[in-house]
């Protein structure tokens, strides 16, 4: 299969500034009140902060070299993935809007990586751009990938061995990445593919997608789900790796990565798949791990067993696990006042990391273990984190 490099369309300018809200920090008057119209506020601070970061001229909101960054890569999809999620819970059509722009200059394209889940995550933004708009362009690459996945799947082994390298390049780009990663062989992955396989099944009713995820999915699992800690190991290499303590690492944003992964997945997943039971036990051990290791600011660290040297707060993973378990509690997944509180107290942190702008900061930058992070420090991932959080947040606030 052939990866389709795009010029990029200058006439398709993104009207991000246009559909902003605009604030000055002496206006954002954000408070952490669990309320509709403060989680609105913030919210919107925080996508139009973002929104205008985005540059024409390169196609991306900094200029980056990383695979990471591709403008069809995981870090802009999980972007747009909760300015969606944003829009249709708050009603404000103007994201959307600017998500189907974005997805335009990308000519609805995936990554080039045919098998890696970093690639497939955009999936999801164009599927639901497609169920809106009824556009066959729009999903014609996501699904000429998938079904080349499906039709020739990977069986290299999901040990993260790092001088096994497959290496692509892809015009200025060079991919140098584990040959398992033909797989979904790291916790991240959880999130970035499966719900996109199984909601292309549901789109096109074709079962091979879903099948397909499901028995990924359970590889995965059984592979680096710690059934008596209740978490997931970021990849192999941590199988034996241990803190100052001598205890095992547990990532923080890992371990969100997979609950909300868990969270899309069921959402996409019909109510009577056979194996549906299996990820609810998944999805209701690890919440219920998860509020025990809350600090009292709200946050989660990225260590997640850091208990005692009370590192800075995290954001990132803070709002995948807030909108993991508010989606738990608004589809009756989960019950319990420590649920709700830990989500109320979960919010206020990611609204204090907010700065008078509208940048959230506090978001550890790429990687694949626990590592500090700055007042300073932001990514797109993290805003998509905080924008999802709110999609559930907000509805959660009005009953």
């Amino acid at each position: 299969m052939s990866y389709r490099r795009w010029p990029l369309a200058a006439a398709l300018l993104l009207s991000a500034t246009a559909c902003t809200h605009q604030s000055t920090p002496e206006s954002a008057g954000l408070s952490d009140a669990f309320e509709p119209e403060a989680i609105r506020t913030a919210a919107n601070l925080v996508a139009d902060w973002q929104l205008a970061q985005y540059d024409l001229k390169t196609n991306n909101f900094r200029e980056e070299e990383r695979a990471s960054e591709l403008p069809q890569g995981w870090v802009n999809a999980t972007l747009n993935i909760g300015l969606m999620h944003w829009a249709e819970q708050s009603g404000q059509t103007e994201y959307r809007t600017a998500v189907k722009n974005l997805s335009e200059v990308n000519r609805w394209q995936l990554g080039p990586r045919v098998y890696d889940a970093d690639d497939h995550a955009m999936g999801q933004v164009y599927i639901d751009l497609y169920r809106q708009h009824d556009e066959a362009r729009m999903i014609e690459h996501t699904q000429e990938v998938l079904d080349e996945v499906v039709s020739n799947p990977s069986d290299v082994d999901l040990a993260f061995i790092d001088d096994e390298r497959d290496r692509l390049v892809v015009g200025d780009r060079v991919f140098n990445d584990q040959e398992c990663r033909k797989r979904w062989c790291w916790a991240d992955a959880i999130f970035m593919a499966p719900p996109v396989f199984f909601d292309l099944s549901r789109l096109t009713g074709d079962p091979r997608y879903a099948e397909f995820a499901h028995e990924e999915f359970w590889a995965t699992t059984e592979y680096l789900y710690n059934e008596d800690e209740h978490l997931y190991l970021r990849d192999s290499r941590y199988f034996e790796r241990r803190d100052d303590e001598g205890r095992l690492i547990y990532w923080g944003r890992g371990n969100g990565w997979t609950l909300a992964g868990i969270a899309r997945i069921l959402d996409q997943m019909p109510e009577d798949f056979e194996e549906r039971e299996g990820y609810e036990r998944i999805y209701r051990e690890m919440a219920a791990r998860l509020v025990k290791l809350q600090h009292a600011d709200g946050n989660w660290r990225s260590s997640l067993l850091a208990r005692d040297e009370a590192p800075a707060p995290e954001s990132s993973g803070t709002g995948l696990l807030v909108f993991a378990l508010a989606w738990g509690l608004n589809n009756d997944l989960l019950e319990g006042e420590q649920y709700r509180q830990s989500v109320e107290l979960g919010w206020g942190a990611l609204v204090n990391a907010v700065q008078p702008s509208g940048k959230l900061g506090w978001v550890q930058q790429v990687g694949f273990a626990p590592g500090s992070a700055t007042a300073e420090d932001t990514q797109l991932y993290g805003v998509g984190a905080l924008l999802l959080a709110a999609s559930e947040v907000y509805p959660m606030s009005r009953r």
